[in-house]
C-alpha cells in the first residue's frame, strides 16, 4: 500500500477534528489519493467475478462497482471514530445482484470453495442473519494481492444479493 493504515487513520481524524484549512486540504488530498488507488483492484476483481459467473452459468441482473463517497466516509467515521479510516473495509466495493436465492447460494458456495487470488478476510452473511432493518446481503472482505505496492493489501468488499433483498 502507498500509505500505512496509521497514516490513513490520521488523515481521517484530521478531516474530522482539525480547524486548519491547510491541514484539512492535506488530509483530503491523501484520502482522495488513497480512495482512487482502490480503482485498479476493483476493476480486476470485478472482471474476475464476471468470468466466474460466466463459467458457472449464473446470469446476474447487475454488476457494479464504486468508491465510497467522501461524505459517506465522514459519516461512518463520525458514527464509529474508534474504527479509524485505516480500518474501513469498504472504501472500494463491488456488487452482484442475482435473479434469485438459488443463484445467490450457488455463487456463495463457489466463492467459499474457490482459491482466490486475493486473501479472504471475512464474511458477513446478512441473508442468514438479516440486520434489524431487514437488510439482506452477503458481504465478503478481501485483501487485494498485487506486485504493485500501491495496490497490494488494499481491502475491497464484494456484496452479493438477490433482486428481492432489501
Amino acid at each position: 500500500m502507498k500509505y500505512s493504515r496509521k497514516q490513513i487513520s490520521k488523515a481521517g481524524n484530521t478531516l474530522l477534528t482539525s480547524k486548519s484549512e491547510e491541514e484539512i486540504n492535506d488530509a483530503l488530498n491523501l484520502i482522495n489519493d488513497w480512495r482512487t488507488s482502490h480503482l485498479q483492484p476493483l476493476k480486476v476483481m470485478k472482471r474476475r467475478l464476471v468470468k466466474l459467473l460466466e463459467n458457472n452459468k449464473i446470469s446476474p441482473i447487475l454488476i457494479s462497482q464504486r468508491l465510497k463517497r467522501l461524505t459517506s466516509i465522514e459519516y461512518k467515521l463520525d458514527l464509529n471514530p474508534q474504527m479509524g479510516l485505516g480500518g474501513m473495509q469498504d472504501v472500494g466495493g463491488y456488487r452482484a445482484v442475482l435473479k434469485d436465492v438459488k443463484d445467490l447460494y450457488k455463487l456463495k458456495n463457489i466463492l467459499e470453495s474457490t482459491n482466490h487470488y486475493n486473501r479472504f478476510e471475512k464474511c458477513n452473511d446478512y441473508v442468514e442473519n438479516p440486520k434489524t432493518s431487514g437488510y439482506r446481503s452477503i458481504h465478503y472482505i478481501y485483501k487485494y494481492s498485487s506486485k504493485v505496492s500501491e495496490y497490494d493489501q488494499l481491502k475491497v468488499e464484494l456484496q452479493i444479493k438477490n433482486k428481492t433483498s432489501t
